[in-house]
């Protein structure tokens, strides 16, 4: 579905990533685990057209993604969670999640919506209410919500754990696992390794902008390497 090869990218005259190949099949969770620095945001910044490669390519269901603008990619079905949520907070929750649906051109719109009210019951209990006055959380669960209503076949997310309490950690996972039990697609960079490694069917490891390992879930869960760099172990 989603492959890259050999990507390039640089920030000014700082190379960020260093030919990195990763490949994520239809109907799967992929996982990109590294370090601060690693090149893990970069790498979705790059998928979704934000940041421009130097050299490699980037193809989604065959079809090259070069020169392609960051909407139009959002318009062929790859739509990404940023780190930080990065909510409307001056907005209401209603009106945020009707932002996600901008480009869409109102397809499935009301479909979508009570889809994700659904999903996230709390967010349509607060619809009226102020995104910035939402807790972390609850504004993860917005900024995820926001990005379903583009109806997304990839959905990339970017540290969704990040400083949220574990028992929100364990409902953000729990959710991550439904949405792609309805058939999207997730490359997910996390902090978490072990949750991540536990949720994902392949998980790839960036080390200094290049692919250091890669294998299932399960594998990289039991690498000695990985285990401690990665899982304190």
């Amino acid at each position: 579905m989603l492959k890259l090869t050999s990507v390039h990218t640089s920030y000014d005259h700082i190379k960020a990533l260093k030919g990195i190949d990763i490949e994520v099949d239809k109907g799967e969770i992929a996982c990109l685990i590294g370090s601060n620095g690693a090149g893990k945001t970069t790498t979705l910044l790059t998928i979704s057209g934000i940041l421009k490669p130097d050299s490699g390519e980037i193809t989604f269901e065959g079809e090259p993604l070069k020169n392609i603008s960051p909407h139009n990619i959002v318009n062929k079905g790859i739509c990404q969670v940023p780190e930080g949520r990065r909510v409307f907070p001056r907005l209401t929750v209603l009106e945020n999640i009707e932002m996600g649906a901008f480009g869409a051109k109102g397809k499935n719109f009301h479909r979508n919506l009570e889809k994700i009210f659904l999903l996230f019951p709390i967010l349509k209990e607060r619809k009226n209410q102020m995104g910035g006055t939402l807790s972390g959380g609850e504004q993860q669960m917005l900024a995820i919500g926001r990005a379903l209503m583009a109806n997304p076949k990839l959905l990339l997310l970017d540290e969704p754990s990040l400083g949220l309490a574990p028992i929100m950690v364990s409902k953000i996972f729990k959710t991550i696992k439904e949405i792609n039990e309805e058939g999207v697609t997730i490359l997910l960079v996390e902090q978490n390794a072990k949750a991540a490694l536990r949720l994902s069917h392949c998980g790839y490891v960036l080390e200094n902008g290049t692919i250091k390992l890669h294998g299932s879930g399960e594998e990289l869960l039991h690498n000695e390497d990985v285990k401690k760099a990665y899982l304190g172990e």
